[in-house]
């Protein structure tokens, strides 16, 4: 029978093994998943000595704990850290020019490069915070320049692109209204992962403000999460007026771009979001794939009593939020 901090521990364990990704003891003390918010946070000492009590169903290989048997994971994660620098360097790179737009107000990287996690082939996933009343001349401008200098995915590649396909405005930054039913552990770990290569001025703080129900399921997720320091240059801001007045062309000419498959995805689900405050399109979502794989696994483990909560419900998408195409 595991202890509550056990089931926790094995829990987190089973999740990152989904991505082949093991932990060290300070990880799994930020990334613990919790099966109640009532939980306390342990200490290092005490998640080591936890884990030393279910040895039949994990092991640790040069530091890094993972489900037993699955010691190879752990010689893919060190390969795949070396190859995050020069996507890093990729991503910085296009921060710098992106915080030259005015309307743009914070820059992270996502997905599996912000675990450092990413195969050579993987793009460069990137989530785009922009001012109110921007968002469609914004995402015109980036994906336009991005398409321009060939650094967009494309069917003949997507290694080292820069993904542009999550731009949110700051009316918009609890990430609750895009939740998948059954808790959605991975929009928990995707907000819990991201990291800020550009920040205007404490947007980044205000992001982690509006999604502070991630620690009833993560309560280490948000803990000592700094950002950038950056601020827009005065002259940009000039510019300011002149974008504005290009939005409704803006989202005009996007809008009349859309191909079929976003035409008949948008605003359905979460999958593809369109409206004057968020644009997702994230065609091919996999959460609900991964969630289900998270939860066998949690049974083969004997893990299997565990009902979601309400409060990880899905959240419907606000009314506010949506434009129908």
């Amino acid at each position: 029978m595991h202890t509550a901090l056990q089931r926790s521990l094995v829990a987190t364990l089973a999740y990152f093994d989904l991505f082949d990704y093991p932990l060290n003891l300070m990880e799994l003390q930020r990334h613990r998943y919790c099966f109640s918010s009532e939980e306390k946070k342990p200490t290092v000492q005490h998640i080591l000595e936890a884990l030393r009590g279910v040895t039949e169903q994990i092991a640790v290989h040069d530091g890094f704990w993972h489900l037993a048997g699955r010691d190879s994971i752990v010689r893919t994660r060190q390969r795949r850290y070396r190859l995050a620098e020069s996507k890093f360097s990729k991503a910085r790179r296009v921060s710098r020019w992106l915080s030259f737009i005015p309307s743009v107000r914070l820059v992270a990287v996502c997905n599996s490069l912000a675990l450092s996690n990413a195969d050579a082939e993987s793009d460069i996933d990137l989530f785009v915070v922009v001012r109110p009343g921007f968002l469609w001349v914004t995402r015109f401008i980036v994906v336009s320049a991005l398409t321009l200098l060939g650094h967009r995915p494309n069917h003949a590649s997507h290694a080292d692109k820069v993904c542009m396909s999550f731009f949110v405005s700051e009316n918009a930054l609890d990430l609750s209204c895009v939740a998948v039913g059954g808790g959605d552990a991975y929009l928990h770990y995707w907000i819990a992962s991201l990291i800020p290569l550009y920040d205007a001025g404490g947007v980044f703080a205000a992001f982690l403000a509006k999604n502070s129900w991630v620690q009833q399921r993560i309560p280490g997720a948000l803990s000592a999460r700094r950002s950038c320091s950056a601020h827009t240059l005065r002259w940009v801001r000039i510019f300011l007026p002149i974008l504005r007045a290009a939005e409704p062309f803006a989202k005009k000419i996007q809008r009349r771009l859309f191909p079929a498959e976003i035409r008949t995805l948008a605003n359905h689900d979460s999958r593809v979001v369109i409206s004057d405050d968020i644009l997702k399109f994230h065609v091919v979502d996999r959460r609900e794939e991964f969630q289900k794989k998270f939860f066998a696994r949690l049974h083969e483990l004997g893990i299997s009593h565990f009902q979601p909560e309400e409060t990880f419900a899905e959240v419907p998408i606000k009314e506010k939020q949506i434009a129908s195409l």
